[in-house]
């Protein structure tokens, strides 16, 4: 689960220049809690990891020390509404970790404050750092294998996409196929050649009309309701393309 695999040059030069993180890992898994504690202390852009084992304790830290990142498992993500305001007012990044189990009740945990989501089965330093990386520069970090796996369990069922879900335009669906690989407003703007403000009118839009309150819930919704195809390779381990 937590095997290491060596980071690029490239990823090493993106995120050399930002400021370390104060981080915490809340699980009721010890073994979890300690395996994503060593992932995060591997990581020389990470300059501390507390480790919770209850949700409660998090309001603690928050009150006694700055945090920038939490990272929870999906077993103690229900309870993240509960410290929205806790959560926006420090401005702490949450990141919450996945597993074949809990894509089930994606949803319910899935509106904010999630800013990404972690592929727990197969996680490693270099996978959590890219994710890391990716959620500072604005992205949302939604791993290959979790869409995969929610347009698996999507195919289960008879699937009824929600309202106004099958009125987007053209550009709205190439727009929500570039929200779903995580870009963000930015990127979208470069790669349909658009500008930035541009690009936030197509994601609001998207949002409003799959009934989603974030991009990441836009981006689940999406998936769960089909309309858009999984565009990621077979596989996305690093050892898989050596």
């Amino acid at each position: 689960m937590y095997g290491d695999v060596l980071t690029t040059n490239a990823m090493n030069a993106d995120v050399a220049q930002l400021t370390p993180l104060a981080a915490a890992v809340v699980s009721g898994n010890e073994v979890v809690r300690r395996g994503l504690e060593a992932l995060l202390r591997a990581d020389p852009d990470v300059e501390s990891v507390q480790t919770l084992a209850h949700p409660d304790e998090l309001v603690r830290v928050l009150e006694q020390s700055g945090l920038d990142l939490v990272i929870v498992t999906a077993a103690e993500a229900v309870w993240l509404t509960s410290f929205r305001k806790e959560l926006a007012e420090a401005k702490v990044t949450v990141l919450v970790a996945v597993d074949h189990a809990s894509t089930g009740e994606l949803a319910s945990y899935a509106s904010p404050p999630v800013d990404g989501f972690l592929w727990q089965p197969d996680l490693s330093a270099a996978m959590l750092r890219e994710a890391l990386r990716r959620v500072r520069g604005g992205e949302v970090p939604m791993p290959p294998e979790l869409t995969r796996t929610l347009l698996s369990r999507a195919g289960e069922v008879a699937r009824r996409p929600r309202p106004g879900s099958a009125n987007l335009t053209s550009r709205e669906r190439e727009a929500l196929s570039l929200l779903v690989n995580g870009l963000s407003n930015k990127q979208i703007a470069k790669r349909l050649s658009i500008s930035s403000h541009g690009a936030k009118r197509l994601v609001t839009s998207i949002m409003l009309k799959l009934d989603a309150p974030n991009r990441t819930l836009a981006a689940v919704t999406a998936i769960r309701a089909g309309i858009v195809e999984d565009q990621h390779p077979a596989s996305s381990d690093p050892r898989s393309r050596r």
